[in-house]
């Protein structure tokens, strides 16, 4: 059934199948070689079909900008995306400001209805408040908008220590757990679910993290900037995402690596980057939700 929303959720989001497949791992992550061999994964969870809706969702973003990066940067230093945060600005916004909204929940309902009888008698309203339901948690990728960059800062803040020698390996565990209860107010019951939930700094990939807060907030001036010109929840309601992703490959994907991040996202938005957008896009939604 998850297997069958996510062939699902890759058609509305417009991803070319013949050159995007889809597989299964426990860390979901996008890869890629060219603009004609995209690989997403998900992980499917039998009473959490959301976490794979949304896992779909966010690796389809990156997937839609190596998608469409021009042929000419095909096997050069300038093929694929030009850094962690504009990646990440196309993940977070397809999953969050699009994925999220009234106009996606309203769009994908029927499917789900279809593919779970069990939601038949569960509401529109009431799926789009799930979708957005805000709190304090332990996993990074399961969080809501609103807390999500909490989990960022205490990788931040711990990647600091270590790199200024103030916290050694043996010592994460303790100090992570210390910061949960300190930023979200929760206690962690296991490395499992806290220190060792994600695969990044097994990988190598220090200072990766706050590229999710960047592109969180890239992700939202560039919706600002789309509006002007794009009805977004219009053509989001009727499945329709063609615009939306014109006006991305238009802006962004279609340069690779061409243009450095900073002057590829101020031609995008036509001005300043300006983080303000993304409070005031929290602020406007979050209001609405718990009034």
């Amino acid at each position: 059934i998850e297997r069958k929303h996510s062939d699902y959720l890759m058609e509305v989001m417009g991803i070319d199948r013949t050159h995007c497949g889809i597989a299964e791992t426990e860390h979901p992550f996008t890869t890629n070689f060219n603009n004609k061999d995209v690989r997403i994964t998900t992980h499917y969870f039998e009473d959490n079909l959301v976490s794979s809706m949304f896992s779909v969702i966010h690796e389809g973003g990156h997937a839609l900008y190596e998608l469409g990066a021009d042929d000419c940067y095909n096997y050069t230093a300038l093929a694929g995306g030009v850094s962690m945060g504009i990646h990440e600005s196309q993940s977070r916004f397809y999953e969050n400001i699009i994925g999220r909204s009234r106009a996606f929940v309203s769009l994908i309902a029927p499917e789900l209805r279809a593919l779970c009888p069990a939601l038949e008698s569960v509401s529109e309203e009431a799926l789009y408040r799930a979708f957005n339901a805000s709190r304090p948690s332990l996993i990074r990728t399961e969080a809501d908008e609103l807390t999500y960059c909490l989990h960022i800062l205490v990788r931040y803040e711990i990647e600091k220590k270590l790199f200024a020698g103030e916290l050694t390996a043996k010592e994460l565990p303790a100090e992570w757990n210390r910061m949960y209860r300190e930023y979200l107010g929760v206690d962690v019951p296991s490395d499992r679910e806290g220190v060792l939930q994600d695969s990044h700094w097994s990988n190598g990939m220090f200072g990766y993290f706050p590229s999710y807060a960047l592109g969180s907030a890239y992700a939202a001036q560039l919706f600002s900037k789309m509006k002007e010109t794009v009805d977004v929840d219009g053509d989001v309601a009727r499945g329709d995402l063609s615009r939306v992703n014109e006006w991305l490959r238009a802006r962004i994907w279609q340069y690779g690596s061409l243009r450095e991040p900073g002057t590829l996202m101020e031609a995008a938005f036509e001005a300043p980057f300006d983080p303000s957008y993304y409070v005031r896009y929290l602020k406007e939604k979050y209001e609405a939700l718990y009034r």
